[in-house]
């Protein structure tokens, strides 16, 4: 009965977009992230960019890093995440490299938490740095709504003069650990902060935010984290 009801769940998220009339565009491609606790996460990175070989073998067009700097729920964690041009480039990459297989080196500054698939909901410039990242509850019958209030936010935003990315992000495969994401993008830790001076001296785009937050059911986690490119292919 669960399992039923999860279908039910996921169709009716992909139904909001289907049916909604005033549907705007979903972002290009698709990512994989694999959540792990790094026992050192800069040597761990330095590592990855040190051998591009498996960024390749899997067909990622870009990867890179998020480590949480902010509310972490463990020393260490953070994440990978390869960029693919399509859901079934992502889903292929599946078959071609198993984490749970990794070289000795790999095994042991890292452990493995889960992987995870996600589907941008909207246009999203992917230039990471100062992110912050909420994971968020919405009603399937909300969620096409809430990604218009954010496309709108991020137009206000831009006039206003930050330099800002927002992203929705729908989650394929996370089992119970992953919601909807909404991530805030900013070149520094500095902009990010600017944006948080605005709103606490009540911006007037600050009106789109509380008509977006209106639409979230609860909100699961809140953090900080710092995200690079560590691969692009050529």
């Amino acid at each position: 009965m669960r399992f039923i009801t999860f279908i039910a769940v996921v169709a009716l998220s992909f139904s909001a977009y289907a049916d909604h009339h005033v549907q705007g565009p979903v972002g290009d491609g698709a990512f994989v992230a694999l959540m792990v606790k790094a026992k050192d996460p800069d040597a761990y990175i330095s590592m990855l960019k040190a051998n591009a070989a498996p960024f390749e073998a899997i067909g990622s067009s870009m990867a890179g890093a998020c480590v949480t700097k902010t509310g972490a729920d463990y020393p260490g964690q953070m994440f990978i995440w390869n960029a693919f041009d399509s859901l079934e480039q992502a889903m292929a990459s599946t078959d071609k490299y198993d984490p749970m297989k990794a070289t000795p080196e790999l095994t042991a500054i890292r452990e493995v938490q889960y992987n995870v698939m996600f589907k941008p909901l909207k246009p999203f410039n992917l230039q990471p740095n100062s992110e912050r990242l909420w994971r968020l509850e919405i009603s399937p019958e909300n969620l096409r709504p809430f990604v218009d209030k954010i496309t709108e936010l991020e137009d206000a935003l831009r006039a206003a003069g930050h330099k800002v990315n927002l992203g929705v992000f729908q989650p394929i495969g996370g089992g119970v650990h992953e919601t909807i994401h909404l991530r805030a993008v900013s070149p520094t830790y500095g902009a990010s902060g600017k944006i948080l001076d605005d709103a606490y001296s009540g911006a007037a785009w600050m009106s789109i935010w509380s008509e977006a937050t209106a639409l979230i059911d609860r909100v699961v986690s809140d953090n900080f984290e710092h995200c690079e490119l560590i691969f692009e292919r050529k």
